[in-house]
């Protein structure tokens, strides 16, 4: 935190305060001519043409600018006028705040000259369409105060404004200024205050010499600047005064060709001995904590987050006696945090106040040498590695208010011991793997305490029922601890408590009236995932002047939906035993409801009519017994989700959903839903899931589906959609699951399905589905998976890819294109009509999980490339064609079961018992019958190709064996009678015969060759 400047505004405010009740008692008047020029500057900004002033609110953005705000400018006397102050003695206009008066224009009348007298000039946060600073702004002898920042000015710094020679505070900050000559600085003498943040500084070599040379100079502001060169050396450091010096977010580039570039630390910087507070967060420089960080003696604060501080914390920050707070937070350290023991030691134990630490990739166990810093006030070491116990050193730390050590790897009990830190206030454990039991002397003496975090830990608490606790919370969380199952009746004691979390904390028992009556200050209560049990009082008492966030979820609840009080914006009822409607008046009674959740209850009847006027961003009734048709609402311009899923609705899609411009996930998949899907979804162009599933579409899948460009699921399963897959469905770039399975498609799969932008690459953003955060509820779907089905929540559903056309009638080949899918988890072309040989580089698809290509008429060789997906663990490929030796090696010697192959009858080898040659890896001497068996059917039907095929093959081999048996006979008997003829003819008949046996034998091999590739 700035101390210094907020010091400096408030001594600024006062002076301003008390100059101001000074004038007001006096009934001197303002000079006519000072009068006509304010009114003149004023009317040359109303004068702004219309048109001129649309375009430059257009480009205001976020100023949100309306009107000149000139209404109080009234009257002779203009030292009463809003932002306007006077002498009091000569009546004079000394002061003119205009700061946040909604003043939009592109000139900036000079008649404020006429104002000889003007010391103090602000005209912050405006909008000045992108002109330049007047020149004539440097005829102000007088001024001592000019604040012209975030106000777009544009364009070169003037070099007038160094006439300006009694300037104390100048403040030219956020505008789109560049500084090319910095002469003009070195002649404001009496400079004590300058803020230059987001200047581009590209050839201005000289303005660390102009700075030097101002003597009484105490705070320089650089944020954001982007510098051309960063100037090492300075020969003569004249920043005698200097003690704060701000190069946050500092970047530096190299304007000719374009890019960014190295920069240390200059040296210069730690001969400023003077320097109290340094602020150098996110800032381009290397090695930002060199050694001779030791010089800066009178350092008070280090701010350096968001940088990389490979290099480690110097030994020499123990020298810095005045150092009070030093924040790396959100820096890159990589390092065990008892390796830093040198550098928290020496005279730094003693001074340092606040040590931020948080999201720097600590690692280790946690170092004793913490509990040696003798004045610490706040110690955060949260989003870290670090490991082991709690050290008892920490019990030391007597000072300590704040203690945050979440999100990180400890482990082993809490000490005791840490109830002795009496001026605790804020305490957070949450979110490590700490054990054992917390009782009440842990808390014995914090009298401060009021937060306490101690969620996602393995504790037990050990606190009875009637204890009174020292403490007066505001904040409380014990989720996921183990509490008595009794409802904490100590809780009474605790007055000013506003936030508490008791959800997962194994409480089995109804809650009593009092916490529905009495805890009048609560505004967030989780209580989900417990036993508790008996109806919900409609008259609840919780605060009355902020909006509640209530979570009562998966608990035992019953009886009618309850009325909550009429500022809730959030509630989640969802799986507990609420029956019976939804009460027609609710939403009326709850105004500013946002979310709903109802989702797994008993509740039945017909959605509301009441539900259309509400204000809900999220509803989820799914999982109930709704009937009727959707409700006709309109001007739903809010909605964000709508999960009506596993209900017994009926009738068509609405035209009203897509009223909402946020408008992201539409789940009614398990309802009774018919027609065809009706045009006007497709102007739901932020949707990011449409779930339809399980209901009864019909018609063709419509063409515009290929411009819901945001979509990233789409479920069309189990529905009667018609006709071709079309080819627009590749237009959806952003798509991770696509679901068509279980209807009548027919014709080919698309090429062009190979373009599928999310699935061509492995998902690396793990995230979530939907864009925004939208209270407690998490997308989650039915998938079927791996032969079977399961919910996949939000963060699963973000890392999964799928594309299932199973049960449909799809024919013609696989196109080569889907192998293009490289990022692709799942793929179902099971139980369709696709013929051919599967793609030869399927084996590129390294991230295949599931593969299942069952029932279909595939025919050829496995693709020996399916040995290549590594993380294959589900594959059917049962009930085709296939022929020929199953692959082995890597991935598929991992697939031990012979049913993934059944019904495939040519195939051989591993895991099946039929066994391949070795030459020609076909299987060893079919038999006749084996050969005449009925090939399978097909999805249901008799494959009559193959039969034909079969028959003509045994009349082939029948007529072989005949031949061959009559061939027998006249060889046999020709060999016979040749010996008994005379001896010549013996030698020629031999010889004769030797040659016709090579020719037939190898005539016959190339017949049996071909015969056996044919079978």
């Amino acid at each position: 935190m700035d101390y210094h400047k907020a010091m400096i505004r408030a001594l600024l405010f006062f002076l301003s305060f008390a100059y101001a009740m000074a004038s007001k008692s006096s009934n001197m008047s303002c000079p006519h001519a000072e009068r006509e020029a304010l009114l003149r500057f004023a009317r040359g900004f109303n004068r702004t043409a219309e048109a001129e002033r649309e375009a430059l609110l257009w480009f205001a953005g976020d100023f949100n600018l309306t009107a000149v705000d000139f209404s109080s400018w009234e009257g002779k006397n203009c030292c009463k006028w809003e932002g306007i102050e006077c002498d009091d003695r000569t009546g004079h206009v000394v002061h003119l705040d205009l700061q946040w008066r909604g003043i939009v224009g592109n000139r900036i009348d000079p008649s404020l000259l006429r104002l000889k007298q003007l010391s103090y000039l602000d005209l912050s946060n405006n909008y000045f369409g992108s002109i330049s600073i007047p020149l004539w702004i440097g005829s102000f002898k007088k001024l001592n105060y000019l604040n012209l920042s975030h106000s777009n000015f544009y364009g070169m710094v003037p070099d007038q404004l160094g006439n300006l020679s009694r300037l104390q505070i100048l403040d030219l900050s956020d505008n789109l200024l560049t500084l090319s000559n910095a002469n003009w600085l070195s002649r404001l003498t009496s400079l004590l205050h300058i803020d230059m943040s987001s200047f581009m500084i590209d050839d201005a070599s000289n303005w660390l010499q102009a700075l030097n040379m101002l003597p009484l100079v105490q705070d320089i502001r650089l944020q954001f600047c982007s510098f051309g060169n960063f100037p090492q050396s300075l020969p003569h450091v004249n920043f005698t005064s200097l003690s704060l010096l701000d190069l946050s977010y500092a970047s530096f580039d190299d304007y000719s060709n374009n890019s960014k570039v190295n920069s240390s630390l200059p040296d210069w910087l730690f001969r400023i001995t003077s320097l109290q507070y340094l602020y150098l967060t996110e800032s381009g420089f290397t090695e930002l904590i060199p050694s001779s960080i030791g010089n800066l003696a009178s350092l008070k604060v280090l701010q350096l987050e968001y940088v990389i501080l490979d290099a480690g914390i110097p030994s020499s920050l123990s020298n810095l006696c005045e150092l009070r707070t030093l924040d790396l937070s959100y820096s890159t350290i990589n390092s065990q945090l008892d390796a830093f023991e040198a550098s928290f030691s020496g005279c730094l134990k003693n001074s340092l106040q606040e040590l931020y630490l948080s999201l720097t990739s600590l690692s280790g166990n946690m170092p004793d040498w913490i509990g040696g810093l003798n004045n610490l006030n706040i110690l955060d070491l949260s989003f870290n590695s670090l490991s082991g116990s709690i050290p008892t050193s920490f019990c030391k730390l007597s000072t300590l208010q704040v203690l945050y050590l979440y999100n990180n790897k400890l482990n082993g009990t809490v000490p005791e011991c840490l109830g002795n830190l009496s001026e605790v206030k804020s305490l957070d454990l949450s979110s490590n793997s700490l054990v054992g039991v917390i009782s009440e002397y842990h808390f014995s003496n914090l009298t401060e305490l009021d937060y306490m975090d101690l969620n996602s830990n393995s504790l037990v608490l050990n606190l009875s029922y009637n204890w009174v606790p020292p403490f007066q919370l505001d904040y409380l969380d014990f989720g996921g601890c183990k509490l008595d199952p009794q409802f904490p009746s100590w809780l009474q004691t605790q007055k000013s408590l506003a936030h508490l979390d008791l959800s997962s904390t194994g409480i089995s028992d109804s809650v009593p009236n009092w916490f529905w009556n009495s805890m009048t200050n609560l505004s967030t209560i989780y209580l989900a995932n417990n036993e508790l049990h008996g109806e919900i009082p409609n008259l609840i008492k919780f605060r009355a002047d902020t909006d509640l966030f209530i979570d009562l979820s998966s608990n035992f609840f019953e009886g009618p939906v309850p009325r909550f009080p009429s500022n809730t914006a959030q509630l989640d009822l969802s799986s507990n035993s609420f029956m019976g409607p939804i009460p027609d008046d609710i939403f009326q009674l709850m105004p500013n409801l946002s979310a709903l959740l109802l989702s797994r209850n008993r509740i039945n009847g017909r959605i509301p009519m009441s539900i259309c006027s509400s204000q809900l961003i999220s509803r989820s009734i799914s999982n109930n017994n709704l009937s009727g048709e959707l409700p006709n609402c309109q001007n739903n311009t809010q909605l964000e989700v709508l999960d009506l899923s596993n209900n017994n609705l009926s009738g068509g899609i609405p035209e009203w959903l897509c009223e909402s411009p946020q408008f992201q996930s539409l789940h009614l998949r398990g309802n009774s839903l018919s027609g065809e899907l009706p045009s006007s979804l497709k102007t739901c162009k932020s949707l990011d899931t449409l779930d339809l599933g399980g209901n009864m579409f019909t018609g063709r899948i419509p063409i515009w589906l290929g411009e819901l460009s945001s979509l990233k699921i789409l479920s069309l399963k189990s529905n009667k959609f018609v006709g071709r897959i079309p080819t627009e469905l590749s237009n959806l770039t952003a798509l991770q699951i696509l679901d068509l399975s279980n209807n009548n498609l027919s014709g080919p799969i698309p090429i062009s399905f190979g373009n599928f932008m999310s699935m061509r690459t492995p998902l690396t953003n793990i995230g979530f589905i939907l864009n925004n955060s939208v209270y407690n509820y998490e997308e989650n779907m039915i998938l079927d998976i791996k032969g079977r089905e399961d919910r996949y929540g939000n963060n699963l559903l973000s890392q999964i890819t799928i594309l299932d056309l199973s049960r449909n009638s799809l024919s013609g080949r696989i196109p080569d294109e889907i192998t293009n899918l490289l990022g692709l988890l799942i793929l179902d072309l099971s139980s369709n009509d696709l013929m051919g040989q599967v793609p030869s580089n399927i084996g590129n698809m390294m991230q295949l999980e599931s593969l299942n290509l069952s029932r279909n008429k595939l025919s050829g060789a496995i693709p020996s490339s399916l040995s290549n997906l590594t993380f294959l663990d589900f594959l059917d490929l049962s009930y085709n064609n296939f022929s020929g030796r199953i692959p082995t090696g890597r991935q598929m010697d991992t697939f031990p079961d012979p049913n993934i192959y059944v019904g495939n009858q040519y195939l051989c080898g591993f895991p099946l018992s039929v066994r391949c040659t070795s030459n020609a890896g076909q299987a060893e001497g079919p038999t006749i019958g084996q050969l005449s068996r009925t090939p399978p059917t097909v999805n249901g039907r008799a494959g009559s190709d193959v039969s034909k095929k079969a028959d003509e093959n045994r009349k082939e081999i029948l007529l072989l064996c005949l031949i061959t048996i009559a061939g027998f006979a006249v060889g046999f008997w020709t060999i016979i009678g040749v010996l008994l003829v005379r001896k010549t003819c013996r030698v020629w008949w031999f010889q004769y015969v030797d040659s016709l046996y090579d020719s037939l034998y190898v005539t016959a091999r190339v017949y049996f060759a071909r015969l056996t590739k044919k079978m």
